[in-house]
């Protein structure tokens, strides 16, 4: 159950980071390049390091503690079934 978790907080984090990748602008756009031929015109392109950061452990833990709970749900639910084991007929 640990690697499961591990592995689908590791996937989390992945998608986390990657949905903010794609979505976050790290160069400007072709409208932006043609205004700078404007005088005093300067484009402004921000850092996507924290938001990608942030989106990583956000996706980790809220992966990691999903597949938690569906885990301590499928270990009750073994020893449940266990400690109700059907009887042998006589």
């Amino acid at each position: 159950m640990f690697v499961a978790i591990s592995l689908t907080g590791i996937l989390g984090g992945v998608i986390g980071y990657g949905l903010v990748a794609s979505t976050c602008p790290d160069a400007p756009t072709r409208a932006e390049r043609m205004l700078e031929q404007v005088p005093g015109f300067r484009t402004s392109t921000p850092s996507c390091a924290l938001p990608e950061l942030g989106a990583a452990l956000l996706g980790t833990v809220i992966a990691a503690v999903g597949a938690g709970v569906i885990a301590i749900l499928v270990l009750r639910a073994q020893s449940e079934w266990r400690r109700h084991a059907p009887r042998p007929r006589a």
